[in-house]
């Protein structure tokens, strides 16, 4: 599918979608030399032209002859993009208001890394106000794209980093590296206090994907403290891990199952040896 018939998909007609392409290429033509670009008889270019600056798609800028510039991609997509959310969601509250209110689904459930990486995209890319998420650097290979788009449009974006990987946007929150934490891959997303996912990205992949209010405030609680802890540690480091040891080990190690406080205390280099870690596990 090429660009003109994309474009249509959001609201353009054939001829706008190829006149504002042209424009794009050309910035500053004329409706002459628009019509030779965009294939088009002269005598219909100046009515596509009226339709684009009706969407404020365009602009003229100049007289005798007229020219014209193309508003900027983003802009134009944009506004397109809050108009529609705008759209769908006083619809969504039209249509809602037909039916009794149901009770909440509790949960979906996710299998496989595909569905649970769709599941996330499109609650970001669907976010209006506030994400909140706690994720590994890893995974800002495929998830930093919707998080600035995200951020660009407005919404409040809060990040619980466990990583080295620097962003420009968002308020960030580093935690240790992955290679530190116990427990697998976790990724947690909450978005507009309206709907939640947990997800263990590790194979085999799976998601719990929720729009339940207790649910999806119990995941934000747990973004948010994870936000607390990670400044609490960055700004009383030495003194937390003078009374809990490096990595908070003798603090976590009180509440994890065993194998994961063993997986604990080898990542911090404490009990290599299996009668090293009985000995620490088994302290007061």
């Amino acid at each position: 599918m090429d660009l003109v018939e994309r474009l249509t998909e959001l609201g353009f007609s054939p001829n706008e979608g190829r006149v504002y392409v042209a424009l794009l290429r050309q910035p500053s033509a004329t409706g002459y030399e628009l019509a030779k670009a965009a294939g088009l008889p002269r005598a219909n270019v100046y009515q596509v032209l009226a339709g684009l600056l009706a969407k404020n798609a365009i602009q003229r800028v100049g007289d005798s002859p007229s020219r014209y510039v193309a508003h900027a991609p983003a802009e134009v997509l944009g506004r397109i993009k809050r108009e529609t959310m705008a759209r769908c969601d006083a619809l969504t509250v039209e249509l809602e208001a037909l039916a009794p209110p149901a009770e909440p689904t509790a949960f979906w459930t996710l299998r496989g890394r595909d569905a649970v990486v769709e599941q996330v995209i499109s609650l970001v890319a669907g976010a209006v106000e506030r994400i909140a998420i706690c994720l590994w650097s890893d995974d800002l290979t495929w998830l930093s794209g919707p998080l600035r788009e995200a951020h660009r449009a407005g919404c409040h974006v809060v990040i619980n980093l466990f990583g080295d990987t620097e962003l420009e946007f968002g308020e960030i929150y580093r935690h240790e590296d992955p290679s530190k934490v116990v427990g697998g891959h976790l990724l947690t997303l909450a978005v507009d206090s309206s709907a939640a996912l947990v997800a263990a990205l590790d194979e085999p992949s799976g998601a719990v994907y929720t729009r339940h209010p207790a649910l999806v405030r119990l995941v934000e609680k747990l973004i948010r403290d994870e936000a607390y802890l990670a400044a609490i540690y960055e700004r009383f480091r030495n003194e937390l891990e003078a009374v809990y040891g490096p990595h908070l080990v003798a603090l976590r190690r009180r509440l994890l199952p065993v194998d994961q406080a063993e997986r604990l205390l080898a990542v911090v280099g404490f009990g290599a040896s299996s009668h090293r870690v009985d000995a620490i596990l088994a302290e007061t």
